[in-house]
């Protein structure tokens, strides 16, 4: 299924945004670290789209605040599948199965690596392909399940935030759009006289 968010801005409050250095940045919830999913500069009109297709990679980068996500191995990912990374890539584990609607990775290298969730997505016709949504600190012979939930977090963020960067935590306000259920696609509006963001 494919999912639509439109975020719309005024002239004046994009003009206060764009002075202040700030952008808009999503957040996918799902378990694990928080990690922008994608950061952007707004228009006045925002189209993001996305749909269910996920893939999952390992970094070398360990998990922690403010480190940015270098993918060193990747691959398109099932729900309820075991995924095996060993010798530089993922493999299905035939033996193994997770629940339906999450994503099982199992570590059997000798290092510690950061595992996660990405899943590509489309901002004003530029696609992010393999975007990060989660990141976890994943120990030498430990697994990690990943349970992803179509809830969208919104909120402007200064321009150091980038897509990929682990945060520990988020402070800005936020806006949070569900999606799933028959709910494909929301619109929003920013009010900058509250600072918050509203369904329209």
């Amino acid at each position: 299924m494919e999912y639509n968010l439109k975020i719309n801005f005024s002239c004046d409050d994009l003009a206060n945004i764009y002075k202040a250095n700030q952008k808009v940045t999503l957040i996918k919830e799902s378990s694990g670290n928080s990690v922008p999913w994608v950061t952007f500069t707004p228009f006045q009109c925002n189209k993001i789209s996305w749909d269910e297709n996920y893939s999952i990679f390992a970094s070398t980068n360990l998990s922690q605040h403010g480190v940015m996500i270098d993918k060193v191995s990747e691959t398109n990912a099932n729900d309820g599948i075991v995924y095996d990374f060993n010798t530089g890539i993922f493999r299905r584990n035939a033996d193994e199965k997770t629940k339906k609607g999450s994503f099982q990775a199992v570590n059997n290298t000798s290092e510690n690596l950061t595992l996660g969730l990405a899943q590509t997505v489309t901002v004003n016709n530029n696609k992010c392909k393999g975007a990060p949504i989660t990141a976890s600190t994943v120990l030498a012979g430990q697994s990690v399940t990943f349970t992803p939930i179509e809830k969208v977090k919104i909120l402007l963020h200064s321009n150091e935030t980038h897509k990929g960067q682990i945060l520990s935590e988020v402070s800005s306000q936020k806006f949070s759009a569900y999606f799933g259920q028959g709910q494909d696609s929301i619109s929003i509006e920013y009010n900058g006289l509250t600072g918050k963001f509203n369904n329209i």
